[in-house]
């Protein structure tokens, strides 16, 4: 039997000032792209996710509805071809429904419903792929199974070992906060922040963007500066999706938000914690710039490594701030993150 979710530090009184919250408006230097296809990406998408059973109760089919998966897909991802606008839609459902089944609802504090789950979905990351797997039974990894094919027909044979690889480490960050909701423990800053680099699955979606656009950083490059650009990449996207969350997650008692994690690490009122947050999305966008600044000028060193790579690098630098905009002007304005009220349990 689980205990009922508590952090008092974390939740206490912070309901009663979120009437008064105000959530940021993020703007990044660089152009917002909408990929052409992306209204058929979203009924594509829709379509696929109910053939697998993605849409049989109310609050899946909220969801669905919320996330506007499409949209995702042709901000996120705007210089892929109309399949590849499919697939970045599919993993979004996918993501979305698999991650807020623990963010939202009682199996996010269920150890054992967690482990029952990982083992099917490890297995759908199967390599070569095989939707077909009698014992992929839940409905969940049957879809990632049949993503995963799509995928590793469409990756380069050099990248196909690094998607399922990154959806694992994703996979063990969940099970790190399963774990914190179990005992009802608040992580404190700095493991949050460590944390907070994994558990969004954002690693594992930039090996999709760059499966999908074509992007292939050599593997020498993506230890240095281009492994450091994904990482503040990934801290913008997540850091600023905190500040959007915040209702939401006050409502099901999820701890794993920054702008909670600051409120009870450093006793700010809420909107407080939150302007806190935003300066640390706006320094790190300052630091992405620079960094990115940096790659492209090594590009034109005839001496530097990636120079060798000049094509690769720039056009990787490129899909990033992409995304980047795309998915600040989606999170401002998906209904996912405008709802105040009519939350469902997963």
């Amino acid at each position: 039997m689980t205990k009922p979710l508590l952090f008092p530090e974390v939740f206490d009184g912070a309901l009663e000032s979120v009437s008064a919250y105000r959530a940021p408006v993020f703007t990044a230097p660089f152009p917002t792209l909408l990929n052409p296809h992306h209204q058929y990406a979203q009924q594509a998408a829709l379509a696929w996710a109910h053939r697998h059973g993605l849409g049989r109760t109310p609050a899946a089919r909220q969801r669905l509805t919320d996330m506007e998966c499409g949209t995702f897909s042709g901000l996120y991802c705007p210089r892929t071809d109309r399949e590849g606008a499919v697939v970045m839609a599919q993993w979004i459902i996918w993501l979305f429904l698999w991650d807020d089944t623990f963010d939202d609802g009682p199996s996010g504090r269920d150890l054992r419903a967690l482990q029952q789950a990982l083992g099917p979905v490890d297995r759908a990351l199967a390599d070569p792929p095989d939707p077909q797997d009698p014992s992929l039974t839940h409905p969940l990894a049957r879809a990632l199974a049949d993503l995963w094919r799509t995928i590793h027909a469409r990756a380069p044979q050099v990248t196909r070992r690094r998607f399922p690889e990154s959806v694992r480490i994703y996979l063990r960050a969940v099970a790190e906060e399963t774990r914190n909701r179990a005992a009802d423990t608040v992580p404190d800053l700095d493991s949050y922040l460590r944390l907070r680099r994994i558990n969004g699955a954002t690693r594992s979606s930039i090996d999709l963007l760059e499966i999908l656009q074509g992007v292939e950083v050599p593997d020498a490059l993506r230890h240095g500066l281009y492994g450091e650009l994904r990482a503040f990449a990934s801290e913008l996207w997540l850091w600023s999706n905190d500040t959007f969350t915040v209702l939401k997650d006050l409502h099901y008692r999820n701890p794993h938000n920054l702008v909670l994690v600051l409120r009870a690490a450093r006793g700010l009122p809420l909107q407080e914690a939150a302007d806190q947050a935003v300066h640390m999305v706006e320094q790190r966008l300052r630091d992405f710039a620079g960094v990115a600044h940096r790659l492209r000028t090594l590009v034109d060193m005839p001496c530097d490594p990636h120079a060798g790579a000049r094509h690769e690098v720039l056009k990787a630098v490129g899909m990033l701030e992409d995304a980047i905009s795309g998915y600040f002007r989606w999170q401002e304005t998906t209904a996912r993150y405008r709802r105040t009220s009519g939350f469902l349990t997963p």
